[in-house]
């Protein structure tokens, strides 16, 4: 396999959505415990809004008996941590649940960000990720999400990874057939890898038109324009998301409810996309601005989980340099006092530019 065909495969891999450690549920029908069990939930959910993940490791790892909403919060954790360690982790999931397809869905996203980190060894890692994920759809075989991921990765892993345009394309049908909405967005992402960009475009432009669809589909196009690098394009469609407003809900609506957090999830993440779009192609600067100070905004006072979106600590390297492209150099300055500290390497050679371009402009 070539160096090329390396790459694709880790972005494959990259591509699959962890799931959220809050969907995995709890047995416990103590009414003490039930409720020593939230109190310490939504502790460690602060932590995890925080960035504070060595906290949360601290306090699951010495737990003997781990629940498999606690096995998803001390992975996610880890995977902001020790890529490693959380592994490890997954892989203890995956024996203490054999029969729960959230934690092979969970180790999937683990091998994906193994691929991603480790460019030689991603073959290896592509073939573990759509091993877990075949798994997890013969334990639940009417779940749309794991359909989703799997399909992700027969898209774009080369066949020698184990990806399959056709297989992709059946994957497209199931998810369809067990949802009309969710099948159209399979089917406009399958038109997007196999070049079939006009059909693609129209299934995106009939979703935009709906207020139900829209802002996952401005998101999901604009997101493939930013990956092309057609920013002009990418900015007309998620530009509405950054003034675009949802009406409240009860959190008493389970239906509801559930709707509302992923329709504010995916218009907060498309605010830092007009961000991370405005730092790519060097315009739309004030937009940009705009649209992450927006997004901080939202995320510190967010009655939603956050755990899927990008961390403040991304928004705010990014946020940073755009005040440098601004010429704001004090706000640059503010914003890089702010910062937590980061392991990835990726987000330290950006802070290490940017602290090298205030110091040159400052001096």
């Amino acid at each position: 396999m070539n160096y090329r065909n390396l790459l694709v495969v880790a972005f494959a891999c990259a591509l699959l959505t962890p799931f959220s450690y809050v969907e995995a549920e709890s047995h416990d029908d103590n009414p003490i415990n039930a409720v020593e069990s939230n109190n310490e939930e939504m502790l460690l959910k602060r932590y995890f809004k925080q960035g504070e993940f060595s906290r949360i490791v601290d306090t699951l790892v010495p737990i003997k008996s781990k629940t498999p909403q606690q096995y998803s919060m001390l992975v996610s954790s880890l995977m902001n941590i020790d890529l490693d360690d959380a592994e490890e982790a997954a892989e203890q999931f995956i024996d203490t649940y054999s029969d729960n397809y959230k934690a092979y869905h969970m180790h999937a996203s683990v091998m994906g960000a193994q691929a991603s980190s480790s460019i030689f060894s991603a073959l290896g890692y592509a073939k573990k990720a759509k091993e877990s994920l075949e798994t997890a759809v013969n334990i639940a075989p009417d779940n749309i999400e794991v359909y989703q991921a799997l399909m992700q990765f027969h898209m774009m892993a080369p066949s020698i990874a184990g990806g399959d345009m056709e297989e992709a394309s059946l994957l497209a049908q199931k998810i369809s057939d067990l949802n009309e909405v969710d099948g159209q967005f399979a089917f406009a992402r399958l038109y997007l890898q196999d070049d079939k960009q006009t059909e693609a475009k129209a299934l995106y432009a009939s979703l935009i038109e709906n207020d139900n669809t829209q802002i996952r589909a401005r998101m999901e196009l604009g997101s493939f324009y930013l990956s092309e690098e057609e920013y002009a394009a990418s900015y007309d469609v998620l530009a509405p998301l950054a003034v675009l407003k949802l009406p409240s809900v009860s959190k008493s609506s389970d239906e509801a409810w559930e709707s509302y957090q992923e329709n504010k999830s995916t218009l907060m993440y498309g605010q830092y996309r007009i961000g991370h779009l405005a730092v790519e192609s060097g315009d739309y600067t004030k937009a940009g601005i705009d649209a992450l100070e927006g997004y901080l905004t939202e995320y510190a006072v967010a009655d939603i989980d956050t755990e899927g979106l990008p961390s403040t600590n991304w928004a705010q390297l990014r946020l940073a340099e755009l005040y440098l492209n601004a010429d704001k150099i004090d706000e640059a300055q503010r914003v890089v006092n702010e910062l937590g500290e980061e392991s990835d390497k990726r987000f330290v050679k950006i802070l290490k530019k940017i602290k090298k371009t205030i110091k040159k402009r400052a001096a």
